[in-house]
């Protein structure tokens, strides 16, 4: 049976493009469906109508009319005064008088027989009510009907009967919501991690708390789904009873009417802070799919090319910015934020560039410059102070060197281009060893020469061409000094080439009889020069 190898799956990457393409499409089109998801439709600003809650919830909206009474006005009043005839044991009488044939209305409600006239209440329906589809009338009459149902369940939920029938739900909800937490922290972290990391193509590491695009999205998702669970208890649990499901509500709506009002001012069109938060939940979606379409172009197409490593991971993080930036100024403009009004915000970050992010902006310019002009690229072997490695990754503000010990160390864009830098792989990657070898005067040193090239030949990764030399140095002081010069194309393992051919040269010299002379000093002494008291002894 042939390998299998994911990148040679035709269908599987057909399945990844289509999930990033669909991916893109979702993280751009969210901001026109956000405002829909985020918040109920009752509480979703609307200036022109507004809902009439009786016990925390919505009956009916009514609108704007030809007056200077506001939707939210007249729904506050007719809100108010409902809300009393809720509270009460008795269900009251409710009738629709109407007027100017229909085009105008009003809705009584009263205590038959009741002498107190603050139990008496009515409000007006004009024609904007009805959206022009009913008459005036004709939508007094349905709202009636929609209160005697809202009055019969206000007092079959206020009886003792039904509170002492729901009360077991209370201690329920907050055993469930735990549950529902837990297992969605096993989900989260145990499936979708994985899946993210295969669609990313990054290595598992098994750490979820480093930071990584994948991370920062799982947790963030994860936090706002946990959240979520413990705001719908809290919500469900509410809202089994009328006096609290209307406390409720109205802390809901003073946190919405915050959250919702444009009060933070952005140019000439003011946002708020709903609006904020959707853009940088967007901006991290986008974030992540722009990383997951690069990461496929790379792995699951560049990788077949044969194109160098470097030139790879270029392409990629080309694609990664371009993305994120097109995406990024998608977004804003959905979600209605003018960019000319950001001059202000882009004008402060140039100053505290210039005073405080002086070698952050540095380090970021100088990535730029490595991702184009590529002195040194992914793959690499280089030495940059005393530290000496492979590139992993080069990052927007740094990149990852890792050691021969098999350690990561993250160096500063800016340092690849202010310090010099060894490449051993740059354009060629095949570079020369050079090892030293004394031998003892008496040795032939033609003997010497041959020795030292049939040891390098015998090595399997010492390339015959260019050909293996060896170099008479000098006459030492108590050896003849030779040095052979060897080509390898795996800079990255000369230090454990240069230790099997020192090892291979000490077996065949030992074998040949050719020693290896130590420095060896003589010390004369003549007895005449010594003091006279010294000879006697």
């Amino acid at each position: 049976m042939p390998d299998y190898h994911p990148s040679r799956n035709p269908q599987r990457i057909v399945r990844l493009v289509v999930v990033a393409v669909l991916s893109f499409t979702v993280a751009i089109a969210l901001p026109f469906i956000a405002p829909r998801i985020i918040l109920p439709t009752s509480m979703v600003a609307d200036e022109q109508s507004a809902p009439v809650i009786v016990d925390g919830r919505a009956v009916f909206r009514v609108t704007d009319t030809a007056t200077t009474t506001s939707a939210s006005t007249r729904a506050a009043t007719i809100s108010l005064g409902l809300q009393n005839f809720a509270q009460q044991q008795q269900q009251p009488e409710i009738q629709v008088e109407s007027i100017r044939d229909g085009n105008l209305a009003t809705v009584w409600l009263y205590y038959p027989n009741a002498e107190n006239p603050d139990t008496q209440f009515n409000f007006t329906v004009t024609a904007d009510d009805t959206n022009g589809t009913l008459t005036a009338a004709r939508q007094a009459q349905n709202w009636a009907r929609e209160l005697e149902q809202t009055f019969a369940r206000s007092q079959w939920q206020r009886q003792d009967a039904y509170i002492q029938s729901h009360l077991w739900q209370i201690l329920v909800v907050p055993i469930v919501a735990a549950l529902a937490h837990w297992l969605v922290g096993l989900l989260w972290r145990g499936y979708l991690y994985h899946f993210l990391q295969s669609l990313m193509m990054e290595e598992e590491e098994g750490d979820h708390s480093q930071f990584t695009i994948v991370n920062l999205f799982l947790n963030a998702t994860l936090m706002l789904f946990r959240l979520g669970i413990w705001i719908g208890a809290l919500l469900y649990a509410t809202d089994l009873f009328p006096d609290t499901r209307q406390f409720s509500y109205q802390i809901i709506s003073q946190l919405t009417e915050s959250f919702t009002n444009k009060t933070i001012p952005l140019g000439n069109e003011p946002i708020s802070i709903v609006d904020i938060f959707r853009v940088l939940v967007l901006v991290l979606l986008v974030t992540v799919v722009a990383q997951l379409i690069s990461n496929l172009l790379k792995q699951r197409i560049l990788q077949e090319t044969g194109i160098n490593r470097g030139v790879q991971e270029a392409i990629a993080i080309l694609l990664r910015y371009s993305l994120i930036f097109v995406g990024c100024i998608i977004v804003l403009q959905a979600s209605g934020i003018d960019l000319s009004s950001l001059t202000l915000l882009a004008s402060a970050l140039g100053v505290g560039a210039g005073l405080g992010l002086q070698n952050i902006v540095k380090d970021i310019g100088s990535g730029l410059v490595l991702v184009f002009e590529r002195p040194v690229q992914v793959g690499e072997f280089v030495q940059i102070g005393d530290k000496t490695g492979t590139v992993e990754r080069i990052g927007a503000r740094s990149a990852e060197i890792r050691t021969l010990d098999q350690v990561s160390v993250i160096v500063p864009n800016s340092k690849f281009l202010e310090n010099e830098v060894v490449n051993w792989s740059h354009r060629n990657p095949i570079s020369r060893i050079r090892i030293p070898i004394g031998v003892a005067y008496h040795s032939d040193p033609e003997q010497v020469q041959d020795l030292l090239l049939r040891v390098s030949a015998q090595h399997k990764d010492v390339l015959t061409t260019p050909p293996a030399i060896v170099l008479f140095l000098n006459f030492g002081d108590s050896a003849l000094q030779f040095e052979l010069l060897v080509w390898i194309d795996q800079p990255s393992r000369q230090f454990i080439i240069r230790s099997d051919l020192m090892f291979l040269l000490a077996k065949a010299l030992r074998q040949e009889g050719i020693e290896i002379p130590f420095p060896q000093r003589d010390l004369h002494m003549h007895w005449q020069d010594l003091p006279d008291q010294h000879k006697n002894d």
